[in-house]
């Protein structure tokens, strides 16, 4: 069955085809019909009155140059003088002049014989002697039209002979150009005109093709086209409507394209086919036209394209014919269609007043349980009411605009309600799939289609992950508060207790003085200790509140390193660690507050100091970038660093993970919070044993 359909609808195809080309191969014959039927001489005579009075004086100013070689138009035009001050219409005269020349030196049209009475000399582009044509049938029957202009002595002009009168020629001629029409008015020009001289021109029997009087006799003639094309246009239209109406209607309803556009409603079917014929019908004589002349090639090389009129000029045609042969197998097919269906049941399922009045009680529900309190429902019915209002305004001026109106906006609101009731939806789904995850169900999944949601619905993963993200991120928090509250008590209450015990044993009153002494400087230590670590603290505290206050200065990087470093000197010795700085400049001056860069300086050397592994070399690189400052401290570690090094800059965490240094635990948090307060940024970098600290400040 499929393999039937397809043979079919090539076999239409193809036949459509090959009434197209032999409608394009009909066109020369279309051609000859117009210009055999066409009265040339008129025509001829109109393109002549606009030419030959200037070819007139060109061929008199040929023959003068025979006297005189150096003689030129310009020469010959510079004696033209205007009278009552036409300064332009003399200027305008000469331009006109030495247009028509331009003309005459490519001209084809006009074969011409002139001969000066007095002299005798003859100047002429034809082998004919023409002066002879009205007495001599032998070359008369050469030319299709021809005429003669004789100026005597005095340069007055007559026309001895024509073959036709044409008052609008004679007219023009007798007043010749000595009377210059410029700007609508008759303007005197002083001239004169030749004397002593007989002109006769002749239009040979064939033209040639892109001659300027060809083009104008075809333009001219361009509307009798349709009159000669539209009875071979029938003929075959015709031709392919009869074999449509006979080929067997279960042939028929499986081409393709027939059976698709006869679903289509009568009403919109029948205004679309008829415009779309009558359009193409008119058309049909003007793609003749310019197909047949040079119009069609003007048009390409205007374009550039000049080489792809002989493909482009068969394929449009081609098209443009199979469409128009479609249009007429498709009315046949409708008519076949209907009686196939039967008349009834075509206005039935087929037309648009068949339509309304079999779903007239279901829209009459919709419009009686129209709910105005839905906003929706409100908003599509101010939509039709007023595309109502427009369409009536414009319908008023034809005979059933009214009607049609009236259709067009029931028909148009029930395919907006049902759009935004779809919409609605797949809105309900989406909003049903955010209460899901609101209520913490991550697991949901929108598996159907949204429509125009589904952007929506590729991005609600998304939105599902930034969840889980964010309850894993408030999860580790929540673990980082425990911790920093048993890290708080145990840093806190190690040095408490240690007071308390040795105040204790202060109370005994037989302790001995040197055993007080020792109890006392244990007490002074684990104080300050106490101290230290209330105040740090306190300093990461109001650093990550952001409750401190910065006193910005110029500071000079290197200097305030080699500043801590010497403070710090001491604790370096006792580990045997050998500083080695390194810095682009002698001077690096950032814009930062000196105090806390002090301490975050001071912090790290405090921090490697503790942990570096002794006998081992520390570096210390600053370099200066465009808008940077890269400060890096490098040391190796005493013991194997097993933590994270995003863990180690929180607070209370130490690398010493039996907590048996002195520290904190708050050192690298503080560095952390007082960089990232003046704008820098603070990372670490673990590779094996080699502990990094960076710091980045902008310049």
């Amino acid at each position: 069955m499929k393999k039937n359909k397809y043979i079919i609808n090539i076999v239409t195809v193809a036949i459509l085809i090959f009434a197209s080309i032999a409608l394009y191969l009909l066109y020369p014959s279309i051609k000859t019909s117009v210009i055999k039927q066409t009265d040339t001489s008129g025509y001829i005579a109109d393109y002549a009155s606009t030419h030959l009075d200037r070819y007139n004086y060109l061929i008199d100013l040929e023959m003068k140059k025979e006297n005189n070689e150096s003689y030129n138009i310009d020469q010959y035009i510079n004696k033209v003088k205007a009278s009552e001050n036409s300064y332009d219409a003399a200027q305008s005269f000469k331009d006109r002049i030495k247009e028509g020349n331009d003309l005459f030196v490519r001209q084809t049209d006009f074969e011409y014989y002139a001969i000066n009475t007095k002299t005798n000399k003859t100047f002429t582009n034809s082998k004919e002697n023409l002066s002879t044509i009205d007495s001599n049938n032998q070359v008369k029957e050469k030319y299709q039209w021809y005429i003669q202009f004789v100026f005597d002595s005095n340069g007055n002009l007559s026309i001895n002979h024509t073959q036709m009168n044409n008052s609008h020629l004679f007219e023009y001629a007798n007043r010749t150009l000595s009377y210059f029409s410029y700007e609508d008015q008759i303007t005197k020009i002083d001239i004169s005109n030749p004397s002593d001289l007989t002109i006769t021109y002749a239009v040979p029997n064939t033209l040639a093709d892109n001659s300027g009087l060809t083009a104008h006799i075809e333009n001219s003639s361009s509307n009798q086209y349709f009159q000669y094309s539209v009875i071979y246009i029938m003929l075959i239209a015709g031709i392919l409507f009869a074999i449509t109406i006979v080929t067997p209607y279960k042939y028929l309803e499986q081409i393709t394209f027939l059976s698709v556009l006869a679903k289509i409603k009568f009403e919109i079917l029948a205004v679309c086919w008829t415009t779309i014929t009558f359009f193409m019908l008119r058309l049909s004589a003007y793609l003749i036209y310019f197909t047949t002349t040079t119009e069609f090639f003007n048009f390409l090389n205007q374009l550039g394209v000049q080489h792809l009129e002989k493909f482009f000029n068969p394929f449009v045609n081609i098209v443009f014919w199979f469409t128009l042969f479609s249009l007429i197998v498709l009315f046949a097919y409708m008519i076949r269609y209907l009686f196939h269906k039967g008349l009834k049941r075509y206005c039935k399922e087929n037309t648009c007043v068949g339509w309304l009045f079999i779903n007239s009680k279901k829209i009459l529900d919709k419009v009686v349980d129209f709910d105005f309190n839905d906003s929706t429902n409100r908003t599509v019915l101010k939509i039709v009411i007023f595309n109502f209002v427009i369409i009536t305004i414009i319908s008023i001026f034809f005979v059933f605009g009214l009607f049609f109106a009236l259709l067009y906006s029931i028909v148009i609101f029930i395919i907006l309600k049902n759009k935004f009731n779809q919409v609605n939806n797949d809105y309900q789904v989406l909003l049903d799939a955010s209460k899901q995850l609101s209520d913490g169900n991550f697991d949901v999944q929108i598996q159907q289609d949204v429509g125009m949601f589904n952007p929506l619905k590729d991005e609600f993963s998304h939105i599902k992950e930034g969840f889980e993200k964010a309850v894993k991120e408030e999860v580790k928090s929540q673990k980082t508060k425990t911790e920093l509250i048993s890290n708080v008590s145990h840093d806190l209450k190690t040095p408490l207790t240690s007071i308390i015990t040795y105040v204790d044993l202060l109370k005994n009153a037989e302790l001995s003085e040197e055993d007080r002494k020792k109890y006392l400087q244990v007490l002074d230590r684990n104080s300050l200790r106490l101290k230290h670590l209330i105040e740090d603290l306190f300093e990461v505290s109001k650093a990550s509140s952001g409750d401190i206050k910065l006193n910005y200065a110029e500071v000079d990087i290197v200097a305030l390193i080699k500043q801590v470093q010497y403070e710090c000197s001491d604790k370096l010795e006792e580990k045997h660690l050998d500083l080695r700085i390194n810095f682009s400049n002698e001077k690096t001056i950032c814009q930062l507050d000196g105090e806390k860069t002090y301490r975050i300086l001071e912090n790290l050397f405090m921090n490697i100091s503790k942990y570096a592994l002794s006998h081992t070399r520390v570096y210390i690189d600053v370099q200066e970038n465009i808008d940077t400052v890269e400060i890096t401290f490098k040391n190796i570690s005493e013991t194997e660093m097993k933590f994270n090094q995003s863990d180690i800059v929180e607070r209370f965490v130490q690398g010493d993970e039996s907590r048996n240094t002195s520290g904190s635990g708050l050192g690298l948090a503080i560095v952390k919070s007082f960089t990232e307060i003046q704008n820098g940024q603070f990372k670490i970098e673990l590779d094996g044993d080699l502990f990094k600290s960076i710091l980045i400040f902008k310049k």
